[in-house]
């Protein structure tokens, strides 16, 4: 029986090929790995979501080859294996990804958690704040008529898309924050039309940032919960997220994802005045925030109701009150659907899959 031979080639890398070449393709493939080896596909090692997310926290540049980032020596069995000892080895060894090699330690195919334990997906206990008030201004003249959140992306709207998402991931309670044409988005929610997962509102009777609204559910929000913009549509598993804020004991978790910039221009580099060499075309990663948060109860300790306050202002006051901020690197694709030319691309890339 084969399992993922059919995507060896997408999640086969050398081991010197460089990361930005090869991540790609690893996002393509869905599999959240990369096998490293020769082109005989001998097997060297092994990269995973949490490898790649690690060298990010170490500022590794993508430029490095991916020898430098693999887990050597990964754990393999051979072809044809009974299920039951893989299911053991992930077991015993916390692991999510098995490749199965042959006499000559050549990878043959590929087994997955999902594959041996299935898909079911743990119920999830957090809330999910979603900031649906704003005017979406990048949007006009669209959001003169609709507000932002209720932009269609297929045959729903934006907002329904990302909680139908994150209810794929066990997520079942979310609140709405609402400001501009509020009447609109409670009228849509309020027909339940059969929905699994329960929807309520909060009020801005008036403009108060990115982070105001908070400040009326402090005593809604009792434990862990999320905040995400309406606009951005993200592939991740949230599950992760939440382990690695709890493992690392953060108040407040920024999602930062993977951004490559290109300048158009050759680039010209000087020394003491003089001319040293032309950069055609210079490629820059960062780590950029996305508009989505984990945080704990005590973030909101001092925000006053309908208080004016943005998101970027409460991380700095959390900070400056002693709480640990981290930040989780994602790699993994996201849409950002705040202007035009950002929602055209993602109806692009949504076609058939919403």
């Amino acid at each position: 029986m084969g399992w993922h031979d059919d995507k060896l080639g997408e999640i086969w890398a050398l081991p010197g090929e460089s990361l930005k070449l090869a991540l790609p393709r690893m996002d393509r493939a869905g599999l959240q790995v990369l096998l490293v080896g020769d082109a005989e596909r001998h097997l060297f090692g092994i990269i995973t979501d949490g490898d790649i997310r690690r060298a990010l926290l170490r500022g590794e540049s993508l430029d490095v080859p991916v020898e430098q980032v693999m887990q050597a020596q990964p754990k393999v069995l051979s072809a044809g294996v009974s299920l039951d000892v893989a299911r053991r080895l992930m077991l015993n060894h916390n692991i999510r990804h098995i490749p199965l090699v042959n006499n000559e330690h050549q990878v043959v195919d590929l087994l997955l958690w999902i594959d041996l334990f299935g898909s079911k997906v743990e119920a999830r206990p957090e809330p999910v704040v979603i900031m649906a008030g704003g005017k979406g201004t990048r949007l006009d003249p669209f959001t003169k008529i609709l507000p932002k959140p209720m932009i269609p992306l297929g045959d729903k709207p934006i907002v329904e898309v990302l909680m139908d998402r994150f209810y794929d991931h066990g997520f079942s309670q979310f609140i709405l924050s609402v400001g501009y044409k509020a009447e609109v988005v409670k009228l849509y929610f309020n027909d339940s039309n059969g929905r699994p997962y329960k929807v309520s509102f909060v009020q801005e009777d008036e403009p108060l940032g990115t982070a105001g609204a908070l400040g009326l559910l402090r005593q809604q929000l009792q434990r862990t919960f999320l905040v995400t913009n309406c606009d951005v549509i993200i592939e991740m598993n949230y599950g992760e997220l939440l382990r690695y804020h709890h493992e690392k004991g953060n108040a407040l978790t920024i999602v930062g994802a993977l951004r490559d910039f290109t300048i158009p221009y050759g680039v010209l580099r000087t020394e003491a005045g003089e001319f040293h060499q032309i950069e055609e075309k210079p490629s820059f990663h960062f780590l950029v925030n996305i508009g989505l948060y984990v945080l704990e109860p005590e973030v909101l300790e001092g925000l006053e109701n309908g208080s004016f306050i943005h998101m970027t202002d409460l991380i700095m006051a959390a900070k400056d009150k002693g709480l640990r901020v981290g930040v989780y690197p994602h790699h993994g694709r996201w849409f950002d659907i705040g202007q035009w030319d950002e929602y055209r691309q993602t109806l692009r890339a949504f076609e058939g899959l919403v």
